[in-house]
């Protein structure tokens, strides 16, 4: 098991109160007189629009210009493998979540990383260290929900299994996996396989729940009050509620799941060394603030000055962490194929 499985129950306890020190100036980087393009594989919507306010102008006066390939992270992590034997691969920086991520590393298929390559590196949380990536967010999912439909807050995803809910349960498609292991965890999952998700998704599909193709979709489908409620990333619940929508968000009583979102240098990437410093200024504390502020996203940098306020916003208390469930990057990796298979062929079918 990797030592990021091992020490993830450290990591709940050192995020919980994450150090509030002071913001390192930004690292300045030459300027060059030809710009290079770097492709960033990254998902469309909010994340996108966040990586080119906040991140491009740390790069750009480097000479670094983004171009993006946006695309969901199934195809992005089929491409990196497709691609491992061409000499030029098609994207620079891929960005992708913990269990994408790692399976893509066990293709062989990303360059290392460590403090020589990305010097930022060694501010972030050791236990989200990866030899292949670098981690750019973290947060948790949680149960959402409409207040004003549900004024009294469910307190485990069971309660989806009310006919009271019938076509009023919403799943962004994207999140396939993570929405598995977080509804297995109602059926006593314990982060290390999907076949308690599959459980409790056959259960579930009796009630006619809604499949959305993205998480902005998800957003309008509580708008609309089509959903009442959903499973959904904390940070996004938060910029949902922050735009007005009647919404609050719950850790099961069953837990939750983690998520990190990290980025890494395909091996055959077009423009290595830009690509790098791309890495490295996802882990500048101004951009880490910013996705804070803006996303709701924690920062992975021990560096990264937050209020008091916006860290209690973006964090989870201890009691909350101890309902975290870590789980297995390398046994669910080898059951990702049959996930995502069951989720399109047997769930998703006639709904």
């Amino acid at each position: 098991m990797l030592e990021k499985e091992l020490n993830r129950r450290n990591f709940m306890k050192q995020a919980a109160g994450l150090a509030l020190v002071p913001s390192l100036p930004l690292i300045p980087g030459l300027a060059f007189a030809q710009t290079a393009d770097v492709v960033v594989g990254t998902w469309g919507g909010d994340y996108q629009n966040l990586l080119h306010k906040f991140i491009a102008p740390i790069v750009e006066p480097m000479g670094v210009k983004p171009v993006y390939d946006t695309g969901n992270a199934t195809a992005r992590t089929t491409k990196l493998k497709a691609e491992r034997n061409s000499r030029r691969g098609s994207m620079d920086v891929a960005m992708l979540g913990d269990l994408d991520m790692y399976d893509a590393s066990t293709a062989g298929v990303l360059e290392p990383v460590s403090t020589s390559n990305v010097p930022n590196l060694a501010n972030t949380i050791e236990t989200f260290r990866t030899p292949y990536s670098i981690p750019h967010i973290f947060s948790a999912m949680v149960l959402v929900y409409n207040k004003d439909k549900l004024p009294t807050p469910p307190k485990s995803f069971k309660e989806t299994l009310d006919p009271k809910y019938k076509g009023r349960v919403g799943f962004s498609d994207i999140l396939y996996n993570f929405n598995t292991l977080f509804v297995g965890l109602a059926e006593g999952g314990k982060g290390d396989s999907f076949e308690p998700g599959y459980s409790f998704l056959r259960k579930l599909k009796e009630n006619q729940p809604k499949v959305f193709p993205s998480n902005e979709a998800v957003a309008a489908a509580f708008k609309s009050e089509e959903i009442w409620i959903a499973c959904m990333w904390k940070a996004r619940a938060l910029q949902w509620r922050d735009a007005g929508l009647p919404l609050e968000f719950i850790i099961p009583e069953e837990g939750a799941i983690p998520v990190t979102f990290e980025g890494a240098v395909p091996k055959n990437s077009r423009n290595k060394e830009a690509a790098l410093k791309y890495m490295n200024a996802l882990l500048e504390p101004a951009g880490q603030l910013h996705f804070a502020e803006t996303m709701g996203y924690a920062p992975t940098v021990k560096n990264a000055t937050l209020p008091d306020e916006l860290q209690k916003r973006v964090g989870f208390t201890p009691e909350e962490l101890a309902r975290i469930h870590p789980y297995n990057l390398e046994a669910l990796a080898k059951q990702r194929a049959a996930s995502l298979d069951f989720w399109n062929k047997e769930f998703k079918a006639g709904l």
